[in-house]
């Protein structure tokens, strides 16, 4: 009987305890954190590189779209899904007005409907390609395109882009493994 009484009592300092710290703990005034979903602070762009290649091709047309696929690669580096969406979507725009490339615009048209990151690099290996078959026929006047590649990417079986820098910037994961690649051709 002693035991159940000096348990009760025990139990019952406890939650008096307890209790008392949630008071104590209310009346203290709580600081203001700021919202960082909402007002977020202008992140560095990861695609950002010491040296560009400034490339022009002999046809304006295909100067706009290797220039419009970079900014979709840029948007997948800084892992900015509707970024890519947008870009994605200005491709697809243009691709319209131009008309041809059916498979680059099918493709940019796919990434332009999804939100997500992950499928967006799926589809990005084909956009690749065919921003690649593209650009392989047109004369550059001016500058180079590197092929780049991740051996790393789609589970140890690799992905390639195209990038204006010979600077790797990996738009398969972004921040995660920002410089895994390496430069396998110049094109020129």
């Amino acid at each position: 009987m002693k035991t159940i009484k000096r348990t009760a009592i025990v139990l019952g300092m406890i939650s008096v305890m307890i209790s008392c710290g949630k008071e104590e703990k209310a009346k203290k005034p709580v600081k203001a954190v700021p919202n960082t979903e909402t007002k977020k602070e202008v992140k560095d762009d990861l695609n950002k590189t010491a040296s560009k290649s400034t490339v022009v091709f002999t046809d304006d047309k295909i100067n706009d779209v290797y220039n419009q696929y970079l900014s979709v690669k840029a948007a997948l580096v800084n892992t900015a899904s509707n970024d890519v969406q947008k870009e994605a979507k200005k491709l697809d725009d243009m691709l319209e007005k131009e008309g041809g490339f059916n498979e680059l615009k099918a493709t940019a048209k796919l990434i332009a409907l999804t939100k997500d990151i992950k499928k967006q690099r799926d589809f990005f290996v084909t956009l690749t390609a065919e921003t690649e078959k593209i650009i392989a026929t047109a004369d550059i006047t001016s500058g180079e395109v590197y092929k780049q590649f991740c051996p790393m990417a789609f589970e140890g079986k690799g992905g390639y882009w195209l990038s204006d820098s010979k600077e790797v910037r990996n738009p398969y994961y972004g921040s995660q493994m920002l410089k895994c690649g390496s430069v396998k051709t110049t094109i020129n």
